[in-house]
């Protein structure tokens, strides 16, 4: 049982209720301290089941607007109430450090750091700030919040016209009149700022006034507030929504939601209303019949989370705010585990719903930090996984932690450059010239060709700069730098690589030669790399026109080249360093690949193989790990060829070992990265377990040796570390640099990264 927990706390994708349980046991472990007064406890020191019922509203949101657009990725909506609930959250951290902090101009903030997240410059988001030229907070910066689907249309253009200098709206003097549904969702935050019921419903009517002016605009989000402010502290809905609405002077009624109640009181048993019913009680084109039919849904519905959404997606007016709302409160009132009563997916943004859902239950909770941890933490971990809490370490996904996941990943480095090694002696040969050359087998060991005979190519040459380009970025963000994704220190080191291939560094420094004058680092210093293996002419040719100034850096959105070949995959296993959430893990790689090669199935092979070797280091099985990897893979609906690649790979193993012919036929050659990664994963799932096995098979056929190679070599070196024989490394050229490269790889992303002077020397943060 142990054994499964711990594979749970390793999971990013892991079930509702056990990520409802998680929280539940975090909360029992930090009780408020004795003689704590009311109000320094906080919401989470006198509720510990606040903390769960916290995550339950994000994620029941999140879940219920997914649902409604038909996408785990379309959460846009969601985001706008996580980047309010994250400044809320910082806002407070800021009244307790400083005394001054006003929560309304903190949800604008959030809201406009949420418009910059729609692809808007920073500077067309917000009037002018010398004080805030770029967006604060990690949130803001984090590419998964960039979801899919449309913002509310009200509150895109009242924040546009805000930036151009108006003044935002208030209750008293609104800047629109507009009674629409879209801030509604936004009042949820007030619920966790507020000391009491009415203040909540005070402030969550005045964060939906900033953009949306008229009553039934920002009325009902003050009625949420106070609602989710009784259910976050345990109180039943129907109790919690009459209290609400009972704290609504009479002069100014929430008239919808009030018969939504009270329709809902003397509903006959399992009767449940039909969409004739909600459209003659409510408007759900305003924010007050959306709030009621929500109401409506989740009393008539409290234990059926998937047929209360679908009975609040049925009417003719905003159904996604009216089934966010309505998944807010029942995930508030159930906590995560409500999801787990439907066929629901969690939502791509699960794992910023579960990092704020952390922030808040620390700074509102009974012993908040000072500063806070979140203003310094390491990239890939989360505020609670810092460099000063080793102890803590095994939540960030590589389980188990420390030697045991260090020696894994060195050996699937060491697996990595060992199938190269075999591979580069007949790459770019054909299975016949193969067979000529070697007999009826093929290649079965390393080729002589001086001392030690496993001679490294290019692929590995740039895996350990790669590396080293990774490990450089870790320091950057140990030291304050925060980069969100470490593609600037890798192309950095993808220029000290091609120094090594006989250009002078004022010649392949390009525009780092103004801030490193000589290359540097200790890998750059390792004169053995200094040999020219035939690297391809893709990444030649970028990095020299980067070096030139006539390109820039590449990325997904504007990609430098559209190769599609298979140089950039091994770029994988450092982007499996760089994060516990198999998103983000994807993501990094994908960002690592497009830097030279920009067609998209390069970057999603990088991106499947990155989750794959993330789970083989936390302990999955190949099987296991290639689940995974494909349902990440599912999130990219642009992923059918990399999909059809790997589904013919599977297909081909289940025959066992079959001829190179047919395995070129099925699969390639492997100079395209779908058909390396194929060929990586048929070789390693038909060897059953066997290393050598399988890196026979992954080089003996016509094409690209090095990588299949390569890529097999990898998992094999994790799936079945038993089985390596040790000639493979000790015939290995540079075994030292490279053994020291990625074990130094594994103590930087480690429990406890170094922290010494030449630590820092040997990879400088840049």
């Amino acid at each position: 049982m142990l054994t499964v927990w711990r594979g749970l706390l390793a999971d990013p994708a892991r079930p509702p209720w056990a990520t409802g349980l998680l929280h539940r046991l975090r909360s029992a472990e930090e009780p408020p301290s004795e003689g704590t007064e009311p109000a320094r406890a906080g919401l989470f020191g006198k509720f510990p089941e606040a903390r769960g019922r916290l995550l339950g509203m994000l994620h029941g949101c999140a879940t219920a607007e997914a649902f409604v657009r038909g996408s785990t990725a379309a959460t846009a909506r969601t985001t706008a109430v996580l980047s309010v609930v994250e400044s809320l959250v910082h806002a407070h951290a800021e009244w307790r450090t400083s005394g001054d902090a006003d929560p309304v101009s903190a949800a604008l903030r959030g809201q406009q750091r949420w418009l910059h997240s729609r692809g808007l410059a920073w500077q067309d988001c917000v009037p002018h700030r010398p004080d805030e030229t770029e967006p604060r907070g990690w949130l803001a910066a984090d590419e998964r919040m960039r979801t899919a689907g449309e913002g509310d249309a009200v509150t895109l253009t009242a924040l546009a016209r805000i930036a151009a200098g108006e003044r935002p709206g208030s209750p008293e003097e609104p800047g629109n009149g507009a009674g629409s549904a879209g801030a509604v969702p936004l009042g949820a935050a007030a619920a966790l700022w507020a000391a009491d019921a009415h203040s909540a419903l005070v402030l969550g009517e005045r964060i939906a006034a900033l953009t949306h002016g008229g009553p039934d605009g920002h009325r009902p989000a003050g009625v949420l507030a106070a609602v989710l402010f009784a259910v976050l502290r345990g109180e039943d809905l129907e109790s919690g929504s009459e209290a609400a609405l009972g704290l609504l002077p009479h002069d100014r009624p929430c008239e919808q939601p009030a018969e939504a109640v009270r329709l809902a009181r003397f509903r006959p048993a399992g009767l449940v209303p039909s969409r004739r019913n909600l459209e003659a009680a409510a408007d759900g084109n305003t924010g007050s019949g959306a709030l009621a039919v929500a109401l409506r849904a989740a009393l008539g519905c409290s234990g059926d989370f998937t047929g209360a959404l679908r009975v609040a997606s049925d009417h003719g007016g905003d159904t996604a705010a009216s089934t966010m709302l309505c998944g807010q409160l029942l995930g508030a009132l159930h906590g995560p585990e409500v999801l787990g009563s439907g066929p629901h997916r969690a939502p791509s943004v699960a794992p910023l719903l579960e990092r704020v859902t952390t922030e808040a239950a620390s700074e509102f909770g009974p012993r908040p930090e000072t500063p806070p941890q979140w203003t310094n933490h390491p990239p890939g971990r989360s505020p609670e996984e810092g460099a000063e809490q080793p102890e803590r370490a095994e939540e960030r996904g590589h389980e188990p932690a420390g030697e045991d996941w260090q020696s894994r990943f060195v050996q699937c480095v060491r697996g990595c450059a060992a199938g190269e090694a075999l591979g580069g002696a007949v790459t770019a040969e054909t299975w016949r010239e193969i067979r000529d050359r070697y007999g009826s087998e093929g290649i079965r060991e390393y080729v002589p060709a001086g001392y030690p005979s496993g001679r490294i190519g290019s692929e590995t040459q740039l895996l350990l700069f790669t590396l080293e380009g990774v490990v450089r970025a870790g320091v950057a963000g140990r030291s304050g730098e925060s980069p969100r994704v470490p593609t600037r220190q890798v192309q950095h080191a993808c220029q000290r690589w091609l120094h090594t291939q006989h250009l002078s560094w004022a010649r392949a420094a390009g525009e780092f030669l103004s801030t490193t004058p000589e290359p540097d680092g200790w890998l750059v210093e390792q004169r053995a790399l200094f040999q020219t293996r035939t690297p391809g002419r893709t990444m030649m040719r970028t990095l020299i026109a980067f070096a030139k100034g006539q390109r820039e850096m590449g990325d997904p959105e504007t990609p430098e080249t559209d190769s599609d070949g298979s140089t950039a995959l091994l770029r994988a296993v450092p982007a499996a360093l760089w994060s516990a959430e198999d998103a983000e893990t994807f993501h990094v790689a994908a960002e690592l690949a497009a830097l030279t090669h920009g067609h998209r199935d390069v970057r999603l092979s990088t991106g499947m193989l990155a989750v794959l070797i993330a789970r083989l280091l936390r302990g999955a099985s190949l099987s296991e790990g290639i689940t995974a990897a494909l349902e990440e893979l599912d999130e990219h609906p642009e992923g059918g060829t990399v999909r059809a690649g790997v589904g013919a790979a599977l297909e081909l193993a289940e025959s066992g070992v079959v001829p190179p012919e047919r395995v070129e036929n099925t699969l390639g050659a492997g100079f395209k990265a779908v058909e390396a990664l194929g060929i990586g994963l048929y070789s390693a799932l038909s060897a059953h377990g066997d290393f050598a096995t399988g890196l026979r098979i992954a080089v003996n056929h016509s094409g690209n040796s090095s990588v299949c190679g390569a890529v097999s070599g990898g998992l094999l070196a994790l799936s079945a570390p038993e089985t390596v024989g040790e000639h493979w490394f000790l015939e290995l050229e540079l075994r030292e640099a490279v053994e020291r490269m990625a074990t130094d790889a594994a103590r930087e992303f480690g429990p406890a990264p170094p922290d010494t002077p030449e630590w820092f020397e040997r990879y400088p943060a840049s």
